[in-house]
């Protein structure tokens, strides 16, 4: 794993570095049609002969986002697409095909969201006409897209291997818009390749010291139960590490390329853009009013780290953890869904099959809803303290030890992935995770008309 991990973090490092070269090409057409290109033999390196699912994938969203009426053409493409990672690509061995490299997968996966999230686009686009539409969603970028340009916008280098996930009219203001030629894009990306160096750093030192595997070992299990529950703690950190090195490195080649760089005073968010989309069109027909400092790329911004390790909420966490991944799962599940009252479990259902089929991640990412609840209780404990009061200060500790224990726990069951594994490791520790939280619950239930009621004649 190390090894193809190393591999994959030296292709990514080319493309940080090709993105001086990519935006050096005058023509946009040409910047495109090179980026394309670039992006295409990536794939093929990674994937080998695997890269036709991309590109069958590709042509039948293509052909539907082109043919088909804006009306069901999202349909299509979002169930197509799902259909096809999940039992075309994923179970590949069963059409007498080999099984795609993991990394293969990852590129897979991105190419989902993308061809889906643009025929929703498309979508919004057409049911966006004639209204108030500040956020831009009929913009110019959708006034016609074409065939070939569902091709350049899947197989563009940019994000193919790893993320983020960015919308069509981010990909084609990249090259239509002078906002990428105007970003200051070194300064943005020289302090995430130090973070990205320290990140490797403490990745090295935990996985060799904390293997997520030992937990299944002989030896393991002899340990004292506070060793083997305290051991979700470091696995957790040498997981988010591995994370956070993709995830940055992946926002440093949008950066270098100019992709995602817009006006800051347009209320740029995570996966949508500006907020103020209007605002940034009439920027951009004055270029000559831009300075570097007045652009950011939080369009691709994935992962705000300091932010993921200072919350105290898993809800707030669940938000704040590849955010541009978030924001389609909200625009294209979550708030399309047609049940409200299952919009959160569908969601999660959706993230974990997005993953993969491995059961540890059902068992991490559904459990969380059994979570949630106990949270909720203790947030409104929270919000209703003085603040500056002892009881705040505990709360918030409470909360933050909570929250990083819960995705520690349910963490670990993401990294052994089988069920067996992680039953035995869940077992080891007498499942106490699942028994802290109930007794948690149980806790805040009984005491909750009497902490509610002092707090009111407090306040």
């Amino acid at each position: 794993m190390l090894v193809d991990d190393v591999i994959y973090i030296g292709l990514l490092l080319s493309c940080i570095g090709f993105g001086k070269i990519y935006r050096g090409i005058e023509s946009p057409q040409t910047r495109q049609w090179i980026g394309t290109g670039f992006g295409f033999i990536l794939t093929a390196v990674v994937s080998g002969y695997h890269v036709t699912h991309y590109l069958l994938c590709t042509v039948v969203v293509a052909l539907a986002v082109t043919r088909l009426t804006p009306k069901i053409c999202h349909l299509v493409s979002f169930f197509f697409s799902f259909f096809y990672l999940l039992f075309i690509f994923r179970l590949s061995p069963w059409f007498g095909l080999s099984t795609p490299p993991g990394h293969a997968n990852l590129i897979q996966m991105m190419l989902t969201l993308k061809l889906a999230g643009l025929a929703f686009e498309v979508n919004s686009a057409a049911t966006a006409v004639g209204q108030d539409d500040p956020e831009g969603l009929n913009s110019a970028a959708l006034a016609r897209v074409g065939f070939m340009d569902v091709f350049h916008y899947a197989f563009s280098y940019i994000g193919v291997l790893t993320g983020p996930y960015y919308r069509y009219r981010t990909y084609w203001d990249s090259l239509h818009r002078p906002f990428a030629l105007k970003a200051d894009h070194w300064a943005h990306t020289c302090n995430k390749l130090i973070q990205s160096a320290c990140f490797s750093v403490i990745f090295l030192l935990s996985n060799y010291y904390f293997p997520a595997k030992y937990a299944l070992t002989d030896e393991f299990s002899e340990r004292s139960w506070l060793y083997k529950f305290g051991y979700i703690y470091p696995t957790f950190v040498t997981f988010r590490m591995r994370m956070y090195i993709g995830m940055v490195l992946s926002e440093c080649v949008c950066q270098m390329a100019g992709l995602g760089a817009y006006p800051t005073s347009c209320e740029t968010i995570s996966g949508l853009g500006p907020k103020d989309y209007k605002s940034a069109i009439a920027l951009s027909n004055d270029p000559c009013s831009m300075k570097p400092e007045d652009l950011d790329f939080e369009t691709v911004h994935n992962m705000n780290v300091w932010e993921v390790e200072k919350c105290i909420l898993v809800r707030e966490a669940m938000k704040k953890w590849n955010t541009c991944v978030q924001y389609w799962m909200a625009v294209c599940v979550y708030k399309r869904f047609p049940h409200k009252g299952l919009r959160t479990a569908a969601t999660l259902t959706l993230s974990a099959l997005w993953h993969g089929y491995a059961p540890g991640y059902y068992i991490c990412i559904c459990q969380i809803t059994f979570f949630l609840p106990m949270e909720d209780i203790y947030v409104k404990f929270y919000k209703n303290s003085s603040d500056g009061s002892l009881m705040k200060t505990g709360l918030h500790c409470l909360l933050w030890f909570t929250r990083i224990s819960c995705m520690s726990y349910l963490g670990l069951s993401f990294q052994l992935l089988e069920f067996h594994e992680s039953w035995t490791f869940y077992k080891r520790c007498y499942f106490a995770g699942h028994l802290i939280v109930l007794v948690l619950y149980v806790i805040g239930r009984l005491a909750k008309p009497y902490v509610l009621q002092a707090q009111k004649k407090d306040s």
